[in-house]
């Protein structure tokens, strides 16, 4: 993985093999999933983060709302680009603190 995509948050479509780190997170995955495999939608799309497979920040059936909820969470910009940029580089600065996780959590901030 190159450094200047290393711990970047990105939004993709739903592939059904993910997981996530907290219980709301968890319960929208599976309800996605459930919605794709019983042909009620036919796509969903994740937030998730370079480096980290298989892991979701936040699930939705359309990426506007996925950007507009990592903006809401904590953000001094209102551009996604920008946003992914800041996360990348306060995760890359506090890399060499050894309690700091690298992945980010949009429901606790």
């Amino acid at each position: 993985m190159l450094r200047h995509h290393k711990f970047r948050p990105y939004i993709r479509r739903l592939h059904g093999n993910e997981e996530a780190h907290d219980l709301i997170t968890q319960v929208q995955l599976s309800f996605y999933t459930n919605l794709i495999q019983n042909k009620e939608i036919s796509k969903a799309y994740v937030l998730t983060q370079r480096g980290f497979s298989g892991h979701v920040i936040a699930v939705s059936s359309n990426k506007e709302t996925l950007i507009r909820k990592a903006l809401e969470a904590n953000s001094k910009t209102s551009d996604f680009h920008n946003w992914t940029k800041e996360i990348q580089s306060q995760i890359l600065n506090a890399q060499s603190d050894a309690t700091s996780t690298p992945f980010i959590d949009l429901n606790n901030q």
